[in-house]
């Protein structure tokens, strides 16, 4: 109270003395001056007001520290009491998984009131533990080296041993080829080659009766497809696991997805590439079903239509294509197509609907899907009507009576003489079978897959459980297990 009179009494003095410097002090100077002291007064008790309340909390906070302190050392040393009274000695014991032969020297670990304890154990396999708080979950881990590290509960050491198992001894092997389905088109798997990740896990029971743990061995195949592992013994054997391969793969197709139609006459079987996913033991991708090694392809017609006809007989029943022998190879000698067939869908095909200029030949080639049928490709050719259309022309050829009597909508290209041309029946490289032994034919009638596929199941667990066990196992990705577009 002291501090604020003489506060107040220097700024009145102050107010006279700057009041009797000026030559007038007005009454709005008095007015003024009254309302500054009153401002600086008020200040001033709000000032002191915080100081009080500051100090009250100040005080409070002491009081609830000490407090809290109070209770946490309470708490302390009952929780120390009750810590004490809980501490037990333990033991474990540690055998090894195959033999069951107790296993020294291996390091015992387990945390205790936050501290890490450690014993080794004798050549009985046991560690032994004093006086360690211990909870029912809490772990023992088991090392030593050589040995894949396992673990055991507290709950259970008591009627159960940790299992150790030897990694080390690498006296066992599984080995063997990878095979894939890169190319249909031969009738021969090709191996996977080089850096394709293939992996041995074992499962290996940490305890005599409960909890497991897996032990894996990976090895990569080599340039050739192979690969071999060594392994300790196991007493569960092992699961093999192979990368997934992503892959070109060549194959025939009568169509793929985004094709204008998926067979005859809209869509013709050839071969190509696309990307495939692999995987062992799963061969879901389709192998699509072509079964026509060549076919008849003619020239377009008005409306840029192009009739392509299938040579299979399974598309029509008189369709009929013979060849003989000639120095070692083969030439085309009869060739009859009839005037319809159905596609792969079971729809007729009508060959009225090709219209070409009146009372004409069209040009006919004989496309060889496989390239491994034809080496010089026959002359040959269609005759149109008066109205444009195909029509179905009589063979005249008397050079073997054989040939005669038929008729056929594509024939061998004729002079203006009606004689075949030169070099027409072509030179052919195989046959399908023996068609008449008497005039020496063949027949060009091809009916299998183009397609060929190696796609067999193997189990890939085995057992070694012996010391010096070995395994020779192929496995196979097939033809795969799915394409980037769907095939036909």
């Amino acid at each position: 109270m002291k501090l604020k009179l003489t506060t107040l009494g220097l700024m009145a003095s102050a107010m006279l003395i700057a009041g009797c410097a000026k030559d007038k002090f007005t009454e709005q100077d008095a007015i003024q001056a009254q309302k500054d002291l009153l401002n600086l007064q008020y200040q001033h008790e709000v000032d002191m007001e915080t100081l009080r309340q500051k100090g009250a909390t100040a005080l409070q906070q002491l009081v609830n520290t000490a407090a809290l302190a109070q209770l946490r050392m309470s708490d302390s040393l009952s929780r120390a009491g009750a810590v004490a009274a809980k501490k037990q000695d333990y033991s474990v014991t540690v055998v090894d998984v195959v033999s069951n032969a107790p296993i020294s020297d291996a390091d015992v670990m387990i945390s205790s009131e936050g501290k890490m304890v450690t014993a080794k154990t004798n050549a009985q396999g046991i560690a032994t533990f004093s006086s360690l708080y211990l909870f029912p979950t809490s772990v023992f881990m088991v090392t030593k080296t050589g040995y894949a590290a396992t673990q055991i509960l507290q709950q259970n050491i008591t009627q159960n041993t940790a299992r150790l198992w030897n990694t080390s001894d690498l006296s066992n092997e599984i080995s063997g080829t990878l095979f894939i389905e890169t190319d249909l088109t031969n009738n021969i798997p090709e191996n996977v080659g080089e850096k394709v990740l293939v992996t041995a896990t074992a499962s290996i029971n940490s305890s005599s009766t409960s909890g497991t743990y897996t032990v894996s061995f990976p090895t990569y195949t080599t340039a050739t497809g192979t690969y071999a592992i060594k392994v300790p013994a196991a007493p569960n054997g092992y699961t093999l696991t192979f990368d997934q391969i992503t892959a070109d793969q060549k194959l025939y197709v009568n169509a793929i997805e985004g094709d204008a139609a998926t067979n005859f006459p809209g869509a013709t079987p050839r071969s190509t590439t696309l990307q495939t996913t692999f995987n062992v033991n799963k061969f879901n991708a389709t192998v699509p079903n072509v079964n026509n090694s060549f076919y008849f392809k003619f020239d377009a017609d008005r409306n840029g239509k192009v009739l392509t006809i299938p040579a299979n007989s399974y598309y029509n029943n008189s369709n009929q294509f013979l060849a003989s022998a000639v120095n070692g190879k083969y030439q085309l000698e009869r060739v009859s197509i009839g005037s319809y067939f159905y596609n792969s869908s079971g729809n007729y095909v009508d060959y009225s609907s090709y219209t070409y200029p009146a009372n004409s030949k069209v040009n006919v080639q004989m496309v060889d899907v496989t390239g491994t049928i034809i080496q010089t490709a026959p002359l040959l050719e269609a005759t149109t009507g008066s109205s444009g259309q195909l029509t179905s022309v009589y063979t005249t050829d008397n050079t073997n009576t054989f040939f005669n009597n038929y008729y056929s909508y594509v024939s061998f290209k004729r002079d203006n003489a009606g004689n075949i041309v030169s070099n027409a029946k072509g030179v052919i490289l195989k046959t399908s079978s023996l068609y008449d032994s008497s005039y020496s034919l063949y027949n060009l009638t091809f009916t299998n897959n183009l397609n060929t596929s190696t796609g067999t199941y193997i189990n890939n667990s085995y057992l070694l459980p012996n010391k010096g066990d070995k395994k020779i196992v192929n496995f196979y990705y097939g033809a795969g297990e799915s394409r980037v577009k769907q095939v036909y």
